[in-house]
């Protein structure tokens, strides 16, 4: 079965919607629980857009690291707060 974006950011809330420092998610986990065979950016863009209206973040770091990562994003806010990201440019 193939979720909406809003269903599957629904599903990742209350899967781990506790988690206090964020959950990296491999690739093939992802898309076990979306239902999905091949995951595009598009629709992992899709899912963010639907997170964030419910305070948390998926960063896409398919190409990259072959996962996604879900947080907070008064979490996230506190890591860059504390200084422990650093900034591009």
């Amino acid at each position: 079965m193939l979720y909406t974006p809003k269903e599957v950011a629904d599903l990742l809330i209350q899967t781990y919607g506790a988690s206090s420092k964020g959950v990296v998610l491999d690739r093939d986990a992802f898309e076990q629980q979306t239902g999905r065979e091949r995951i595009d950016h598009r629709f992992i863009r899709s899912v963010d857009l639907e997170l964030r209206q419910m305070g948390y973040v998926l960063f896409d770091l398919l190409n990259e690291q072959g996962c996604v990562v879900l947080m907070g994003i008064r979490t996230f806010m506190e890591t860059l707060a504390e200084g422990d990201m650093t900034r591009a440019g």
